[in-house]
């Protein structure tokens, strides 16, 4: 893959982040004070029930449904780290006990979250383990004298039962800045431990940082081109980070014109087109991706591309194609679970084990674990990927009221960002008065929507937005009308917005 081109903004208490590499959408994600990421939230539980069975609990930690605990999540995923411990899977809890947990995997549906009492502090160059006993070094680093000094480095630094796991970004430390933040997450434990004390239960002891911050965190920056950043709060913090960590990044620009960003840049429809069932493929043939209660279901199809050769390389041609796109999909829609795909059928069995090995190869940059079974002899390819919170396609849409559940329509929230991007671009070409035709009750959120109104008002103080309610008009639909003249007639049955 090229350079990546990064993309953060911050608007009406919303934050976003895209990933773009040789022009396509690689990662997006966006996080609400109704949608924030739990995961590696620290908790004070309680133990609900003990299931000596199954080595698990439940553990109430103050969110709306009881969390899970499993002993099999005390110990670190060796498929991502090699490392060696002596460490018991086994939980010695009864009910009543208060334990200090910390969340793995996000509520999904009717389950609750999945918690671990073997916490860790994820930073850039290491993950602190405060009571896990494990030293580990990432897979992905692959020098051999590289990980043996990196392994030995970490066992002297480590005290009593604590452990560390030595991530990819270690060899390119200062040595002052990696020991700089394992001291900084041992402060922050202690501080944990102090407040635990005190804390009732359900109280949050630990939150992760902001969503551009874990970015920023996650992110080896040597490969990052740009970045452009939305809003100027993140940018000055931002901007500040990379001065304190000296990573080397080539330019930082404040898109600051009074529009939306996503939209002037051209990425809103790639955004849009994360949550279709049917993906375009380079060369005329398309995917279709089904999400099903148990599993995900991807269909190849060849659509309009016959080909120049034989028929049996015309398909591996496209299988290979499609191989690659699907893992982009997968990453970028947060496609957890079983996942099934149905390639064309091919004769030819090194064709059908080249496949296989295409798709674990396009899948290896993927930063979450995958698992990649062999072609059956129908020619379905399965494999998983471990859930890691909400994919984006339940984030944007609900089942549709409409079609009696059978399809799905936009959130209000999602339609009233789309309607942002037209607002702001009216307002930003001078118009002094813009009416908004929409759908009753999304007008209701968008009124009673404050950050919103107050992020219009500061920017274009002058102009004058009007809302017409319409009961007939659909959910996501929308029509606005806009003049540079005040004496612009304002329709009956207007509300004024601001």
């Amino acid at each position: 893959m090229g350079k990546k081109t990064l993309y953060f903004d911050r608007f009406c208490g919303m934050e976003s982040y895209a990933c773009v590499e040789d022009g396509k959408l690689t990662e997006f994600n966006y996080e609400s004070k109704n949608r924030v990421n739990i995961i590696g939230n620290i908790y004070k539980g309680r133990v609900t029930d003990v299931l000596n069975g199954m080595q698990a609990a439940f553990v109430n930690c103050g969110l709306e449904r009881n969390c899970y605990l499993s002993a099999e999540d005390l110990v670190p995923d060796k498929s991502k780290y090699d490392g060696e411990a002596d460490i018991p899977a086994e939980l010695n809890l009864k009910v009543g006990d208060e334990i200090l947990v910390q969340v793995v995997k996000a509520p999904v549906g009717k389950k609750g979250a999945k918690v671990t009492t073997a916490l860790s502090f994820v930073g850039k160059y290491l993950i602190y383990m405060p009571n896990t006993p494990f030293i580990g070094v990432s897979r992905k680093i692959r020098d051999g004298e590289l990980r043996k000094t990196l392994l030995f480095s970490a066992q002297r630094k480590c005290r009593g039962d604590e452990g560390m796991i030595v991530r990819t970004a270690a060899p390119y430390a200062v040595r002052r800045d990696a020991e700089g933040e394992l001291n900084y997450y041992r402060r922050i434990y202690r501080a944990i431990s102090e407040r635990f004390k005190k804390a009732p239960v359900g109280e949050i002891l630990y939150t992760d940082y902001p969503l551009f911050m874990r970015v920023m965190r996650d992110t080896l920056l040597s490969d990052v081109e740009k970045i452009y950043v939305g809003n100027a709060e993140v940018y000055e913090r931002m901007t500040d980070m990379i001065k304190v960590t000296g990573a080397r990044v080539k330019a930082v620009e404040l898109y600051d014109r009074g529009t939306d960003m996503f939209f002037d840049l051209g990425l809103t429809p790639q955004v849009l087109e994360m949550i279709s069932p049917r993906v375009e493929l380079d060369n005329g043939a398309y995917l279709v991706i089904e999400k099903t209660e148990a599993l995900t279901v991807i269909d190849v199809n060849t659509g309009k591309f016959t080909g120049d050769d034989s028929l049996e390389h015309t398909v591996y041609y496209t299988n290979i194609l499609a191989a690659r796109e699907i893992a982009r999909q997968v990453k970028l829609r947060n496609i957890g679970g079983i996942i099934v795909v149905d390639f064309i059928d091919m004769d030819d069995e090194k064709h059908r084990a080249a496949l296989v090995t295409e798709l674990e190869r396009a899948l290896e940059n993927d930063k979450t674990k995958c698992n990649v079974l062999p072609m059956s002899k129908f020619g379905l390819v399965e494999f998983t990927r471990k859930r890691t919170g909400p994919s984006v396609a339940s984030q944007f849409v609900r089942p549709c009221r409409y079609c009696g559940g059978t399809g799905m329509a936009y959130v209000p929230e999602f339609t009233i960002l789309k309607l942002r991007a037209h607002l702001l671009k009216n307002l930003n070409e001078g118009n002094k008065v813009v009416c908004i035709d929409m759908n009753a009750a999304t007008a209701e959120r968008l009124t009673a929507w404050r950050e919103f109104v107050d992020e219009l008002q500061a920017r274009y103080p002058l102009a004058r937005v009007y809302v017409i309610p319409h009961r007939t008009y659909h959910d996501d639909h929308f029509n606005l009308r806009a003049d540079s003249s005040s004496s612009f007639p304002i329709p009956e049955g207007a509300t004024l917005l601001y």
